[in-house]
C-alpha cells in the first residue's frame, strides 16, 4: 500500500454499495483495505475498481479473503495495519430470509460485528460508521429512495 494519511477498513467491500464507497474513498486519498468473504459478492467487484481507478490508486487498495466471525481473521488484519476507521457493510439484510433462517443471520451480523468491535478495540481503533440501509424503506412508491423517505416500521415488513 502507498502511505496515505488516513487507512479505511470496508468490510463488505465487494458488495454493491461496499465497492462503491470503496471507489469513493480511493479517489478521495485514502487507503482501503477490504474483507469480505464472497457471501454475496464476487472478486470481480474489486477488480472492477481497480480498473476504474487506475494502476496508481489501486496501490492504497488492500484485498484480504476474510470473514467476521472467524476472529483470527481480524487479528491477522488489524495486526498488520493500523487502521484510523471501519466501515462495517457486512451484515446480511434480507428480511424474509433472516426469518425464515434466523441462525445465519445471527451468526453474521451479530457474532462478526461483535468479533469486529472487540478487534477494534484490541488494536485501539475507534471510529466506525456502521451501514445497511437496504431494506428500512420497505416497497417506496417512487426510486431512488431519499433520506427524507418514510422508514417502515417493523411490524409492517411481517404478516400477523
Amino acid at each position: 500500500m502507498v502511505s496515505s494519511s488516513q487507512k479505511i477498513l470496508v468490510t463488505g467491500g465487494s458488495g454493491f454499495i461496499g465497492t462503491h464507497t470503496v471507489l469513493q474513498l480511493l479517489q478521495g486519498g485514502f487507503a482501503v483495505s477490504i474483507i469480505d468473504n464472497f457471501d454475496n459478492s464476487v472478486i470481480a467487484a474489486v477488480d472492477r475498481v481497480r480498473e476504474l481507478v487506475g494502476p496508481q490508486l489501486s496501490q492504497n487498495l488492500d484485498f484480504t479473503l476474510g470473514d467476521l466471525r472467524i476472529k483470527d481473521d481480524l487479528e491477522k488484519l488489524f495486526s498488520k495495519t493500523k487502521f484510523d476507521a471501519v466501515i462495517h457493510f457486512a451484515g446480511l439484510k434480507a428480511v424474509g430470509e433472516s426469518v425464515a433462517n434466523p441462525r445465519r443471520y445471527f451468526d453474521n451480523n451479530l457474532v462478526g460485528t461483535i468479533n469486529l468491535y472487540e478487534v477494534m478495540a484490541k488494536y485501539n481503533c475507534k471510529k466506525m460508521v456502521f451501514s445497511s440501509s437496504a431494506t428500512v424503506y420497505g416497497q417506496p412508491d417512487t426510486i431512488p429512495c431519499v433520506g427524507g423517505f418514510q422508514v417502515t416500521s417493523h411490524e409492517s415488513l411481517w404478516p400477523d
